[in-house]
């Protein structure tokens, strides 16, 4: 069987997949890999992305590498995001990993959106896949895509250069967080979605929009909500997180410092320090869609590169 691979150089997580194709756009995945490695780090105050963070990056990509060598993967895509997008040395960086023997495209923000919501459907239930109206969302490391779906009508792409990284970085709230600066965080986001939302949604929705929610902060909250020690996608996948569960969430999460935080059930230890920011993000969404849950996915962006993979194979 042939064996395909697809790599997600995120903002703050590099991802590997592995899987095997079953036919036309079909596939099996085989295993997923995953590293935080910060490659945003320090983006939002130079503009540009910080050598270690490349180097991190580099040094697991290196890794996957074998992972794949190892499977027999006779293809492979890998995408870059937000932090490749914005900064001013992706040229230098991109060349790198191409020097890995390493396919590498630079996604704008449709496509990004586009192939996060192929990957998102191929697991949504169809009692959510068939709502009307339907908005995903993706949380990334350095910004926020949104998806609206209407039976019918083409896809409505949208990006807010926001994500959870990037807040992190240009709106520190102290550690453990200080109530102050989690209010003015909290009023500043609320000022983004709204006009974000405004811009975008105001006069496309009729009605309020089921919505379903991608990525890490989303898994992550997903993830601690059933106090998971070992994290499993398939009890992740279709969970309904009510806004007072996020609430409830956000209040453990804002109380610790992040060493604390780090030891809680289903938190990532690396992720500890931007969940912070992500658990606000996904409140002022709830808020600004006047919606009081939302539906987690854990898939996205690495199975829509890999259902695009396998559609090339008879």
């Amino acid at each position: 069987m042939t064996r395909i691979a697809a790599i997600d150089l995120g903002s703050l997580t590099v991802r590997l997949a592995v899987a095997e194709v079953t036919g036309p756009g079909r596939f099996r995945t085989l295993g997923h890999w995953r590293e935080v490695t910060g490659l945003g780090q320090g983006l939002a105050e130079t503009g540009y992305l910080d050598p270690e963070a490349m180097a991190r990056t580099l040094t697991t990509l290196g890794r996957f590498v074998r992972e794949m060598q190892a499977h027999g993967v006779t293809r492979c895509r890998a995408a870059a995001t937000q932090a490749v997008r914005q900064a001013a040395n992706r040229e230098d960086f991109l060349q790198k990993v191409r020097e890995l023997a390493i396919p590498v495209q630079l996604l704008s923000p449709e496509e990004e959106a586009r192939l996060t919501l192929q990957g998102v459907l191929s697991a949504l239930e169809p009692r959510y896949r068939e709502a009307d109206p339907l908005v995903v969302f993706d949380v990334g490391g350095g910004s926020s895509e949104f998806v609206l779906v209407r039976p019918g009508q083409e896809p409505w792409f949208a990006g807010l250069p926001v994500g959870v990284l990037g807040l992190r970085q240009t709106h520190p709230v102290g550690d453990p967080p200080a109530p102050e600066r989690v209010t003015a965080l909290k009023f500043k986001l609320q000022g983004l979605l709204k006009s974000f939302y405004a811009e975008n949604f105001a006069s496309r929705l009729a009605n309020a929009p089921t919505l379903v929610g991608t990525a890490g902060a989303v898994t992550t909250l997903a993830a601690m909500a059933l106090k998971m020690t070992d994290y499993d996608p398939q009890k992740v996948n279709n969970l309904v997180l009510l806004k007072s569960q996020v609430k409830e969430l956000a209040s453990q999460i804002l109380a610790l410092p992040e060493a604390a935080r780090a030891r809680l059930p289903g938190m990532e230890p690396a992720k500890a320090g931007v969940m912070v920011a992500g658990v606000l993000l996904i409140l002022a969404i709830l808020e600004v869609f006047h919606q009081d849950r939302l539906v987690v996915i854990d898939s996205g962006l690495l199975e829509g590169l890999l259902a695009e993979l396998a559609a090339g194979f008879p």
